[in-house]
């Protein structure tokens, strides 16, 4: 078989591959699971792959709510991005508008003074001369007017060019922020949390206070998925985040991260504040009635693991994130639903 007859072959025996793992894995075939599965094992995406690669290395599970965090920050962002271009596209040329308008403006009060300077002109030489000056005056008169229609009408453009600007900021803004938010918690997402935990880590390190970071995780959640179906695993992650947003200060950043899997950054706070913390969240998740809404049944009580670990001035965020990681995974080992740091 020719080199070229081998490489029409190769995406038919990456697809069938992945349709046959993620059969596996008991994932269901979507569109968007097949396409972060098929990049992974085409491996030219290397942060794609080394990503899976590592939540596959640290025995995570990799389920659909695994793949559709992938998804969107690996495939989705790209439409965020042209929506955003779109949007400043429109307001480049609206503020190429009001520039047009500022010019036009400048040349209309130009104009009026200099038919000003030429009828006062003109009313110095035929100040004795009734009908002359008559005849300046209406003069003076018209030209007035034709400058307040003038900008009269250069307000209204102004207005509009002004009101469609502040219309295009505001898209702008919740374009930036659906790209940041995790659509079923209403948490920040991963990309979020990668993108502000660096500058947060940085300022904490000049300002020489401390800095905590917390993985927590939801215990048995693919069985708890499982047993009761993807809705009620929905319901519960809702609820995750609600605690979240009921108990985080605003100076906090916190985000799901993946999955059943949050992670947060709490600036001030020493390693045993940071415990306490985590544990007061354990006990508030723990005292939640999970009911399932459509028959009113009682689903038990849900439980979350936690890792907490302080920033010693040397890591990273990843560093720090994979540490909290590890803490958490011996919380896990020390039986679940506790702290461990």
């Amino acid at each position: 078989m020719s080199e070229k007859s081998n490489m029409a072959c190769e995406p038919h025996r990456i697809g069938s591959t992945a349709m046959q793992e993620m059969a596996k894995m008991d994932i269901p075939p979507m569109p968007p699971f097949y396409q972060v599965w098929f990049s992974y094992l085409e491996k030219k995406n290397y942060d794609l792959a080394l990503e899976i690669e590592n939540r596959i290395n640290s025995q995570k599970q990799v389920d659909e709510y695994f793949l559709k965090d992938m998804h969107e920050k690996y495939f989705e962002i790209s439409q965020s991005t042209k929506r955003v271009e779109h949007f400043a596209g429109d307001m480049l040329q609206e503020t190429n508008t009001l520039k047009e308008l500022a010019v036009t403006f400048g040349s209309s009060a130009k104009e009026f003074r200099e038919d000003l300077s030429g009828l006062s002109q003109k009313a110095d030489a035929s100040i004795d001369r009734d009908s002359e000056v008559e005849e300046v005056f209406s003069s003076l008169v018209g030209a007035a007017q034709k400058a307040i229609e003038q900008n009269s009408k250069l307000e209204e453009n102004l207005a509009r060019a002004i009101a469609q600007i502040s219309s295009l900021q505001q898209s702008i803004g919740k374009v930036v922020s659906d790209a940041n938010t995790d659509p079923l918690t209403k948490l920040h997402n991963r990309r979020y949390f990668d993108t502000v935990a660096p500058k947060l880590l940085a300022a904490m390190r000049t300002e020489k206070k401390p800095l905590c970071f917390i993985v927590a995780d939801i215990d048995h959640f693919r069985k708890f998925n499982d047993k009761w179906g993807h809705q009620i695993g929905d319901q519960v992650l809702k609820l995750v985040g609600h605690v979240l947003r009921e108990n985080v200060k605003s100076q906090d950043l916190f985000a799901r991260y993946g999955g059943n899997e949050f992670v947060l950054a709490l600036p001030n706070k020493t390693l045993s504040d940071a415990a306490a913390f985590a544990d007061n969240i354990r006990v508030s998740i723990g005292k939640r009635k999970l009911v399932n809404k459509t028959t009113n049944d009682n689903l038990g009580r849900m439980t979350m693991s936690f890792g907490v670990v302080e920033s010693q001035n040397s890591e990273s965020p990843d560093e720090l994130i994979r540490a909290a990681d590890a803490a958490m995974s011996k919380a896990k080992e020390q039986g679940r639903d506790c702290v461990v740091s």
